[in-house]
C-alpha cells in the first residue's frame, strides 16, 4: 500500500471512530426541545477531527487502542466546536459558514448558539473523566489529566488568546504578540489534545514531555496554515468565510505567504524532531504532522 493511501486509512478509521461516538452522544443527549437540534447541529457537522486523532495518535503512540480513547477524543472535537460557535458569534468574527452550513447563530439565533456552546464545553471536562474511569491501569492521577483540559481553554489558554487577539491593535502587533494569540487560540488545545491521550494511555513523563513540544509545534504550523488559506482558499474549498482576517496581523502578513509556508515547515520539523525517538509505535503522530504540513481546507 502507498504511504498517503495508508495515512488515508488511518485517519479515515480513527475519524470514523469519533464520528460515530459523537453520533451516539448526540442520540443520548436528551435536551430539551429547543436545545436539540443546535445542539445536535454541534456535535455531528462534518470536521476534520484533528484534535481528536491527535489524542487518539498519542495515546497509540504509548501503546493503547484508539478504541478505548474514542470519549476522551470526542471530548476534544465538542471543546473545539464550543470554541468555534463562540468565534463565529456576532460580537465576535461574525461569520456567515462553518463546515460548509450556516453558523449556529444564524440558524438558530445567538442565545441557543452561546447555551449549546456551554453545554458542550462542560460534558467534555465528564466525558474526559469517564474515559479516564474505564482505563486500566492508571499511572497518572484523574487530577493531572483533567488540569490539561482546564488550563486549555482558561484563562491562560484559548480564553486568553481570543482576547488578545479582539483586542490588540493591529498596528502595534508584533510576532511574540501574534505567538502569543495563536499558541493559545490554536496551540493550547493540540497540546492538551496529545497529552491528555498520552496519559490515558500511561505514557512516561519523559514522552509525554516530548510529545508536547511536538504537539506545541503542530499546532501553530496547524494555525499559520489557516492563515495562508485565508488569502488564498475559497468558501466551498474550506467550507467556512475566507478573508475574515483582513483587517488583522496574521502570519502573512508578517512574513508574507512564502514566509510563512516556510516558518510553518519549519515548525512542522522541530515538531518531528521531538520524537524522534519515539520509535514506530509515534508513526501516527509523524503521519499527522505531514498531513498539516500539505493541507489545502
Amino acid at each position: 500500500m502507498l504511504p498517503c493511501a495508508r495515512v488515508n486509512d488511518y485517519f479515515a478509521a480513527r475519524r470514523a471512530l469519533i464520528d460515530e461516538t459523537l453520533k451516539n452522544i448526540a442520540l443520548r443527549a436528551g435536551a430539551p426541545k429547543p436545545l436539540a437540534d443546535p445542539l445536535k447541529r454541534a456535535l455531528t457537522s462534518s470536521g476534520k477531527r484533528v484534535r481528536g486523532v491527535l489524542l487518539m495518535a498519542a495515546g497509540e503512540a504509548a501503546g493503547c487502542k484508539a478504541e478505548k480513547l474514542a470519549d476522551a477524543a470526542a471530548a476534544m472535537e465538542m471543546i473545539h466546536a464550543s470554541s468555534l460557535i463562540l468565534d463565529d458569534l456576532p460580537s465576535m468574527d461574525d461569520a456567515l459558514l462553518r463546515r460548509g452550513q450556516p453558523t449556529l447563530h444564524r440558524e438558530f439565533g445567538e442565545d441557543l448558539a452561546i447555551l449549546s456552546s456551554v453545554a458542550l464545553l462542560n460534558h467534555a471536562y465528564g466525558l474526559v473523566a469517564k474515559n479516564y474511569a474505564a482505563l486500566t491501569p492508571r499511572q497518572w492521577p484523574m487530577l493531572q489529566v483533567i488540569k490539561r483540559v482546564v488550563d486549555a481553554v482558561g484563562w491562560d489558554g484559548t480564553i486568553a488568546g481570543e482576547a488578545v487577539d479582539l483586542h490588540s491593535e493591529t498596528s502595534r502587533l508584533d510576532f511574540d504578540t501574534l505567538e502569543f494569540i495563536h499558541s493559545r487560540k490554536t496551540g493550547a488545545l493540540f497540546v492538551a489534545a496529545a497529552a491528555v491521550g498520552a496519559m490515558l494511555a500511561n505514557t512516561s513523563p519523559a514522552a509525554l514531555g516530548r510529545i508536547e513540544v511536538f504537539a506545541k509545534n503542530l499546532g501553530l504550523a496547524f494555525q499559520i496554515t489557516d492563515d495562508i488559506l485565508d488569502v488564498v482558499g475559497s468558501p466551498e474549498q474550506l467550507g467556512k468565510d475566507v478573508g475574515k482576517d483582513a483587517d488583522r496581523l496574521t502570519f502573512v502578513k508578517l512574513a508574507g505567504i512564502d514566509g510563512a509556508k516556510k516558518l510553518s515547515d519549519e515548525l512542522v520539523e522541530t515538531s518531528l524532531s521531538s520524537i524522534s525517538n519515539l520509535g514506530p509505535p509515534a508513526q501516527p503522530l509523524r503521519d499527522l504532522a505531514a498531513v498539516v504540513r500539505t493541507r489545502i481546507s
